[in-house]
């Protein structure tokens, strides 16, 4: 699934420069993988260290990740806050998960629908208790709302959501009023593919968004608008 070209994507996350492998996702669409158990230890200290001085501010009593590329992030954030607990949404039917509380989600990197489970005995742990949600990336939302949703149902109070990256935009909508809980240490596009090599699509860029809920229909940024005038000139409107 990686290019013929093996083409990368440089991103900034918390201030330093990575570079990321693009890889397909069908014909016409790739995404820059982030594969947060390969990057290392520092890279750990680095989104733990960014993550946990941003909320600290939130006073957050537990974290909460989802497995599995979620929980090298809730372990990194959760130390560095000073809290000794965490609690791991699981995607395995283990025995143990028997009675769980269950969330459907399908993921962008995941050919099958997914669940997410909640061990009943973790819930004495988020209830009425001021939680952070974090997870690796937030691309389509779908993984981060059944989070929101699992936590929710177990009666904590969410003051915040975090991620190292953001990818594209469609999280934004999925997630609604909740997309304003989200803090990502850096953005990623989609890229579309002609010809075999992987071009940043516009509409997904960092800054092809404008939260501008107040006017329906006006939160198309330039970048939005000028490709929408050149589909529309390639269809000979």
């Amino acid at each position: 699934m990686y290019l013929e070209t093996s083409q990368t994507y440089r991103v900034q996350v918390a201030g330093e420069n990575f570079s990321l492998p693009i890889v397909r996702l069908s014909e016409r669409r790739a995404i820059a993988l982030l594969m947060v158990i390969d990057m290392g230890i520092r890279f750990g200290d680095l989104v733990g260290d960014a993550l946990a001085r941003h909320f600290a501010q939130l006073k957050p009593d537990i974290v909460v990740g989802s497995a599995t590329l979620g929980v090298p992030v809730a372990i990194e954030v959760s130390r560095r806050l000073g809290i000794d607990q965490y609690v791991i949404l699981q995607k395995s039917p283990k025995f143990h998960l028997a009675d769980a509380l269950v969330e459907d989600v399908r993921s962008i990197t995941t050919a099958v629908p997914q669940r997410l489970l909640l061990d009943r005995r973790s819930i004495k742990l988020l209830q009425g208790r001021r939680v952070l949600v974090v997870d690796d990336v937030i691309a389509t939302g779908s993984s981060m709302a059944a989070a929101l949703r699992l936590v929710r149902r177990a009666g904590a109070n969410i003051i915040g959501a975090g991620a190292i990256l953001t990818e594209g935009h469609a999280w934004r909508n999925l997630l609604g009023d909740d997309a304003r809980l989200v803090t990502s240490l850096g953005h990623i596009p989609q890229f579309d593919i002609v010809d075999g090599v992987a071009t940043p699509d516009i509409v997904t860029e960092k800054d092809a968004w404008t939260d501008d809920r107040a006017s329906p229909g006006k939160n198309l940024t330039q970048f939005q608008r000028r490709r929408a005038a050149i589909q529309k000139s390639a269809a000979g409107m």
